[in-house]
């Protein structure tokens, strides 16, 4: 329930998000209750304990954003969005003491996960189905139009889709019967969303990522080799499919940040500020480009101008949840309030040494991953193959989304609730003193 009203938190209507905003975090604090409380409930009778290293470097990542309210541009931001981030992380690091040394319960947890994304994708499909203007984003003269469901815009969906899809890959996989089909339909409608999204990161990280389950699933090399070139095949028809709508050369709408109405000295209405960097010479017209599989969006102008603003603050920063506020927009071939990498956003919140510790921490738990897998038998292979699949999924759209930090994006909660469930399937047996 709270993955899917976090999802309609950020609804294309108002009314929704009206709603649904404030009740999102009434529920992630519910959720972060229970989770805490279900881990205290087995202090006792554990058998197992996580991989530590993970929960300590969280606990820095934690620490060192509190202290940067000392030196923030906006105090009162950082310690608010602060405690939205640590709240997840609380609640994936509970949620991973609780369950750790009981695969059947991690597992619970992972189909919790998809259980919320794909009550997120039904609600796409039902707006869809009534209301079909409000579900797709109408196409402009550079991009078509894209299928956008329940989310503000493709890419949120796309990006919450794409993270359980190995969830579905695994219970299609190790299920059977009624089971095996649910995996099969939720795998279905996960992909199909993501295509009809056009969102090009999501379609290749969720794909990719499927394939990590197949292949642990896999009692030969030669299935393993079915499985790979299955899931290519996949991709390739995804792609082609997400490149057949054309952009639409007689739009004649545009979305614009300067909603205020001109005046006669206002620059904004005849140069945007958005525009300046990158706009031809004279204000010229420009061919307008097919958007490519390959295309970058105008991200590379605004990661090279993200790393030049915060080569002004290197060390720590502009302070923790500051990113849309330090950061402006200025180049013709790029929209948004943020620059679109989660690494780079870090490195303006935080400089060179929260980004250090924050990607320890994802080191800690990719390493987990791995010990989870030396170690596991053939079941707890595919399982912990499944979590490390969404956790690398994860990292692979934090390369074109600001949103590992960010409580409030669709996919958020997913990544970092499966990510240390590694520690959980990694756990060592307790020792008696």
């Amino acid at each position: 329930m709270t993955v899917l009203d976090i999802a309609a938190g950020s609804n294309w209507s108002p009314r929704v998000r009206h709603v649904a905003g404030p009740l999102r975090w009434a529920l992630l604090g519910v959720l972060c209750v229970l989770a805490l409380a279900y881990a205290a409930s087995r202090i006792r009778e554990g058998k197992s304990r996580p991989a530590t290293a993970a929960f300590a470097l969280g606990g820095a990542v934690i620490g060192i954003a509190f202290i940067s309210g000392l030196w923030s541009v906006e105090p009162r931001v950082t310690v608010q969005r602060l405690v939205a981030f640590a709240t997840i992380l609380v609640t994936a690091g509970a949620l991973a003491f609780a369950v750790a040394g009981r695969r059947a319960a991690a597992e619970r947890i992972l189909l919790g996960v998809l259980a919320g994304a794909v009550l997120v994708a039904l609600a796409g499909i039902g707006i869809l189905i009534v209301n079909p203007d409000n579900a797709m984003q109408l196409a402009t003269t550079s991009t078509p139009a894209r299928y956008r469901g329940l989310g503000q815009n493709p890419n949120t969906v796309a990006m919450l889709f794409s993270v359980p899809m190995p969830i579905a890959v695994w219970v299609a996989i190790t299920r059977r019967g009624a089971w095996r089909y649910a995996g099969l339909a939720s795998l279905l409608l996960l992909a199909g969303s993501i295509v009809a999204s056009g969102s090009r990161g999501a379609l290749i990280a969720g794909f990719v990522g499927s394939l990590a389950p197949a292949i642990a699933a896999s009692r030969s090399a030669r299935v393993a080799a079915l499985a790979a070139a299955g899931c290519a095949a996949a991709l390739g028809v995804g792609v082609a499919v997400a490149q057949i709508p054309n952009p639409n050369p007689h739009a004649t709408g545009y979305s614009s940040a300067n909603t205020t109405p001109c005046t006669p000295r206002d620059a904004e209405c005849s140069l945007r500020l958005q525009d300046e960097i990158g706009r031809p010479a004279g204000g010229g017209y420009v061919p307008t480009k097919h958007r490519s599989i390959f295309g970058s969006s105008g991200r590379g102008q605004a990661w090279h101008g993200a790393l030049e603003q915060g080569a002004k603050r290197p060390v720590a920063g502009y302070g923790f949840g500051t990113e849309s506020r330090v950061f402006v927009d200025r180049y013709y071939s790029f929209e948004g309030g943020v620059p679109e990498n989660s690494y780079i956003g870090m490195f303006l919140q935080l400089g060179a040494v929260g980004v250090g510790v924050f990607v320890a921490l994802l080191a800690s738990l990719v390493v987990a991953g791995g010990r989870a897998l030396v170690s596991a038998e053939r079941q707890g292979r595919v399982l912990a193959a499944t979590c490390g699949a969404v956790l690398l999924v994860g990292l692979a759209l934090g390369l074109f989304q600001s949103y590992l930090y960010a409580a409030g994006n669709n996919a958020t909660l997913s990544v970092w609730i499966c990510a240390f469930l590694l520690t959980a399937l990694a756990a060592r047996p307790r020792t008696s003193s």
